[in-house]
């Protein structure tokens, strides 16, 4: 379950929004403008229904009227006019149960705040096979955010606004104790169990699941990794066609997890297949079993027999590497929006400063002149002194905020392939990892410690980093290395003859204009060009890539 808003600083309204979600044709009175979705698929029209309080008006009953009025009650041009509760209905359930299900939960929000809900239930979307889109049926309820009265529209419902009100907590956890109930009375206790958990975080649903010892839910859970949403314009573009990048991203999670489940499949496969293997063995098990009552053997597999300890099984490092490399893209884009906002703050005031420094230049005290000049020396003096002290604490100002602005670089960025380490960034991100995943951070390093950091043919950022390093250097090497033996070794270039020399002392010159080089003197130029090109070519990449880090 998630709650969305809708409000006008979004440039929406609340009857676009309604006749979208129950598939109507909707005019907004105030603007004049239609919205027609009576052809739009995947809307159960016969179910969608509105929910009031008893005392409540009759217009609430009609759509198009009760969202004008919503419309109306706003006269604020960025109010929120309408909010949304967007909810996932079980597989399980048929259609009547849904409908009776999301009335249940509707009746509720409408008793406990009363407020008018419009409530729209949707079919699974046509390509959600393809991943793109829902894939299960899910209801829209949307609500009012002022309560009905029975004049019209009174005060807002102020406690869904506050974050720290619990609400919201309030009503994941009731509806996932409806939709228990509802499994429950479909002849479900398996699926129900695991709905009125489902409003908790991963780890809360695993220890529930251990506790009712469901070790199915466990197995195709405890290796999952969170997915990733679409959005609405890649799901259009890639509907079209079009690979998108985002999209490719939003696979790999749905990848893994298919790993995830087909090795839970294989597993409870092998463990009905043990569990049923005795009884296939038959009677030469059962008379060695026998045998072995009356003597102080016991075998393995038969009662009384010491039990080996038994040993967590250790996931492949493969899907640890993936879901740690995950994890830390996940820190790593929030340390970099965090950055981000810090960083447009800071310009910001970085150009006010510059304005004021501008304006100050304006305001230099003038020299004086003419007759009295002497006597206003005094003034102009002081008044000099202050412009200058003023000055040089904006220049400070200036020059300690774009240090800053500097810094904040580094958090923003990954590190560049002739970087020697991660960049600021990416290590408070690992930083941010390990606080939020100790247990996976722990199960990284021990698959590191053991040589399996290089699955899938890739290395951690910093050993590439230093390989490449290291590669620059031994190539300098051994440029250096073979000038130093060119020039050490005259002997090799036979080109130390006569002519040579007597065409220099003659004052030849060649068609550049330069007298005549030995064999050995090109050579030695020829080395020594090579490493002051490669040298320059690095300098011009470092600093190219210190200006693609600034952000300027």
């Amino acid at each position: 379950m998630s709650v969305k808003t809708i409000g006008r600083s979004q440039g929406r309204s609340a009857t676009a929004a309604c006749a979208y979600r129950s598939g109507a044709r909707i005019v907004d009175e105030k603007t004049g403008q239609v919205f027609d979705y009576s052809r739009r698929g995947g809307v159960e029209r016969p179910q969608c229904a509105i929910f009031a309080p008893n005392d409540a008006p009759a217009w609430v009953r009609d759509r198009p009227a009760l969202w004008n009025a919503v419309e109306a009650a706003e006269v604020r041009k960025n109010s929120t006019v309408a909010r949304e509760f967007e909810i996932a209905l079980p597989a399980d359930l048929d259609s009547k149960a849904r409908q009776e299900l999301v009335a249940q939960f509707a009746t509720a929000l409408v008793e406990r705040h009363g407020m008018v809900v419009d409530a729209s239930i949707h079919s699974p979307d046509a390509d959600a096979a393809k991943g793109q889109g829902n894939r299960n049926h899910h209801a829209h309820v949307l609500c009012s955010t002022r309560r009905i009265e029975p004049d019209g529209f009174g005060a807002k419902v102020r406690e869904l606004d506050n974050q720290r009100s619990g609400e919201v907590e309030h009503w994941r956890e009731n509806f996932a104790a409806m939709c228990g109930d509802a499994l429950e009375r479909a002849g479900l206790p398996e699926q129900a169990a695991r709905w009125r958990a489902g409003h908790m975080h991963k780890a809360g649903q695993l220890e529930a699941a251990r506790a009712r010892g469901d070790t199915a839910f466990i197995a195709e859970n405890e290796a999952r990794m969170p997915g990733k949403h679409f959005g609405p314009n890649i799901i259009q573009m890639e509907r079209k066609g079009v690979e998108t990048v985002r999209g490719e991203k939003a696979r790999e999670p749905v990848r893994a997890n298919a790993e995830v489940i087909d090795l839970a499949e294989a597993r409870a496969r092998i463990e009905g297949e043990r569990q049923a293997e005795p009884e296939r063995r038959g009677g030469l098990l059962d008379a060695a079993r026998a045998a072995s009552r009356g003597s102080s053997i016991r075998m393995l597999d038969t009662p009384g027999a010491p039990a080996a300890p038994a040993t967590p099984a250790a996931r492949a490092p493969e899907l640890v590497l993936r879901e740690w490399r995950t994890e830390n893209d996940r820190q790593f884009a929030g340390v970099v929006a965090k950055a981000e906002k810090v960083d447009d703050y800071a310009r910001r005031l970085l150009a006010g400063h510059e304005r004021r420094q501008e304006a100050h230049r304006l305001q230099r005290p003038e020299v004086p002149t003419g007759l009295f000049a002497s006597v206003k020396r005094g003034a102009y003096e002081a008044a000099s002194k202050a412009w200058e002290q003023t000055r040089a604490a904006i220049g400070k100002r200036i020059e300690r905020l774009g240090e800053q602005i500097d810094r904040l670089a580094g958090y923003m960025r990954r590190a560049f392939p002739w970087e020697g380490n991660q960049s600021p960034g990416e290590r408070l991100a690992e930083r941010l990892a390990t606080r939020a995943r100790p247990a996976l951070a722990a199960e990284v390093q021990a698959a590191r410690e053991t040589g399996m950091a290089a699955i899938d043919g890739t290395t951690s950022a910093n050993e590439q980093r230093q390989a490449e390093t290291r590669a620059i250097a031994e190539r300098d090497g051994r440029l250096a290395a073979q000038q130093d033996r060119t020039l050490a070794e005259p002997s090799q270039a036979p080109t130390l003859d006569g002519r040579t020399i007597s065409d220099r002392m003659a004052g030849k010159t060649d068609a550049a204009g330069k007298p005549p080089q030995t064999e050995q003197e090109k050579r030695v130029a020829e080395a020594r060009e090579k490493i002051r090109a490669s040298r320059e070519k690095e300098r011009q990449e470092r600093e190219q890539g210190k200006d693609r880090g600034r952000g300027r």
